[in-house]
């Protein structure tokens, strides 16, 4: 839009003032009230952006500023620019997805570490607004402290378990029990690379109903992180004190909680480093998706 505001002044506190605005618009024209609204909106967004990349570039400094401080006397192996981050939910491919990422160039897979789920904890204390206490350890008044130190508390983990993996080699991480933190997880690895699987919410619940019943094939005693969560303690007891739809309706809610979360961050996250993928078109094409994936986030492969 061209706006032009022109004042005259024709004789001592006598002034004249012309206002001209032009612009091209798809739609119906909009009066000039509703196009200063409509502007207003837009900068304000365009501002609220601008803000967020700043604080994520500022993170980085940060978060490379320490690394490098308390790395100097270690062997660097885990490139954070290489962690690629499976999330969505249960039940929905990601082992199978993982070890296909897994093969091309001999990465690493890290399946589960349930990282995500320790971050959960800070959800248990929402609903009581103690998470923006100032006493709590992982409170919102210090959280560009601790999620720092959350960032590299999982570096120095991975590079215990994985001593010889290079700063070339990728690291793929299997965390959909860990989605509900995924935009804190995104918050503290924002340089890192987020693969988006999702599934039908009703073959997803299908299946953990399944994993869930006693002597399944998945084994009553080993639940995902999702299954112990809707049975509140994880054991046979808590079951008994629910009808089957009421556990239906919790595995959905969860699935829903998950998906969002994941949703959340990945709106969040930089083009270039991310990417989403169905269940369902992976396994009816796995290499079409594959290379999709490998080509979207620049992952390093053997396409012959």
């Amino acid at each position: 839009m061209y706006r032009s505001h022109t004042i005259l002044h024709v004789v001592h506190n006598v002034k004249a003032f012309l206002t001209f605005n032009m612009g091209i618009t798809r739609g119906e024209v909009l009066a000039p009230e509703a196009l200063e609204a409509r502007l207003h909106e837009q900068t304000r967004r365009l501002e609220l952006a601008q803000a967020c990349i700043k604080k994520q570039e500022w993170q980085l400094r940060e978060f490379t500023a320490s690394e490098s401080a308390l790395s100097r006397d270690k062997q660097d192996n885990i490139n954070p620019k290489n962690i690629v981050w499976i999330m969505g939910s249960p039940r929905t491919g990601s082992t199978w997805l993982g070890k296909m990422l897994r093969e091309p160039k001999e990465h690493v897979l890290w399946g589960e570490p349930f990282f995500g789920v320790v971050l959960g904890f800070r959800n248990n204390l929402a609903n009581r607004g103690y998470i923006n206490s100032d006493s709590f350890l992982l409170g919102e008044p210090h959280k560009e402290v601790w999620i720092g130190s959350m960032r590299r508390l999982f570096l120095d983990v991975g590079r215990a378990k994985f001593p010889d993996i290079s700063t070339e080699q990728y690291l793929i991480v299997k965390e959909p029990n860990g989605s509900l933190s995924a935009p804190l997880i995104l918050e503290a690895f924002p340089e890192s690379k987020l693969i988006f699987l999702m599934r039908d919410s009703r073959d997803v619940v299908a299946s953990l109903l399944d994993a869930a019943k006693e002597e399944s094939w998945y084994g009553y005693n080993t639940y995902e992180a999702s299954v112990a969560e809707a049975l509140r303690s994880g054991n046979l007891t808590a079951l008994e004190h629910r009808s089957e739809e009421e556990f239906i309706e919790q595995l959905a809610k969860n699935y829903m909680t998950n998906m969002g979360a994941v949703k959340a961050a990945y709106d969040k996250h930089p083009d270039a480093l991310k990417v989403m993928v169905r269940y369902e078109d992976l396994r009816k094409d796995p290499l079409k998706h594959i290379v999709r994936i490998c080509d979207t986030l620049q992952i390093q492969t053997d396409k012959s």
